[in-house]
């Protein structure tokens, strides 16, 4: 019989050689998950013994994230503005960088009201949040994966989020007008795909990751309905890439969309446009 300090030491290795970042933090969190513990409750128990049924669970788990499979859908959730959101394939893991377009709308309109709508919703981490911390808001998250449209209605249900669900391109089929429109769109150059973790690049859906030609091409159409359908005086916040805010901002104006400027992420990194109609 393995004990929990056996099984974690020789899977910290096993991590370690297949290049897992965090080994240690990543092996904890999966058994932790296989034995239905607390992270907290499996570092106290380093003497307890795995039942084989326990061991096999775990085995599986393990193997999934030596070939890279990213550990949030291995655990099926990840945190967003302090909330446990459901996280599958299919759908773009959620990310602390998307948190500034929450924290921006704060600060640009702390009581934002009417009409919102998420382009790309993938999760709905964005779309749920935006409902629960504005109330005010109606929100419409939409996006061109059934999947993901799945996933948002499951994370909303869970929540307790009103947020309507729609699948479309963009705001292809959206009538408006909208008070305010929000976007994490693809923004990757597919030039760098080579560049990406295995956990991003073999797992995560494409569609959610490359942007078209220089990262940008999607947003570029995106920026356009959304000028088309936001209300004068609309607000738009996309959030892009940390070395495209010059673009952007161009790209914004080019669409009829005015006042555009760049807002950056806890790193300091450029990583929302900002822009009005």
């Amino acid at each position: 019989m393995l004990s929990v300090r056996d099984v974690l030491e020789k899977t910290i290795a096993r991590f370690t050689r297949a290049g897992v970042d965090s080994p240690r933090l990543n092996a904890e969190l999966l058994l932790a998950h296989a034995l239905d513990l607390t992270r907290g409750e499996l570092l106290g128990a380093g003497d307890r013994e795995l039942a084989p049924a326990h061991l096999a669970k775990f085995d599986a788990l393990a193997a999934r994230r030596e070939a890279r499979e990213p550990i949030d859908y291995i655990l099926g959730e990840r945190e967003f503005y302090s909330r446990t959101f459901f996280v599958s394939k299919g759908v773009l893991v959620p990310r602390p960088e998307t948190e500034t377009i929450v924290d921006t709308l704060k600060k640009e309109w702390p009581h934002a009201a009417g009409f919102a709508a998420d382009i790309g919703c993938g999760s709905g981490a964005l779309a749920v949040t935006l409902a629960l911390e504005f109330p005010r808001l109606c929100v419409l998250a939409t996006d061109i994966s059934q999947v993901a449209l799945l996933v948002t209605r499951e994370n909303a249900a869970r929540l307790g989020a009103q947020v309507r669900c729609a699948r479309m391109d963009g705001l292809s089929a959206a009538r408006g007008p909208f008070d305010l429109v929000v976007s994490n769109p693809p923004y990757i150059d597919p030039a760098d795909a080579d560049g990406l973790h295995p956990e991003v690049r073999d797992h995560e859906p494409p569609e959610a990751l490359f942007g078209g030609k220089g990262g940008v091409e999607t947003a570029e159409r995106l920026l356009v309905q959304a000028s088309e359908k936001l209300k004068p005086g609309g607000l738009c916040l996309f959030e892009h890439g940390f070395n495209q805010g010059e673009e952007m901002r161009a790209l914004a104006g080019q669409a009829g969309l005015r006042d555009a400027r760049t807002v950056h992420d806890m790193a300091g990194l450029d990583r929302v446009l900002v822009a009005h109609k």
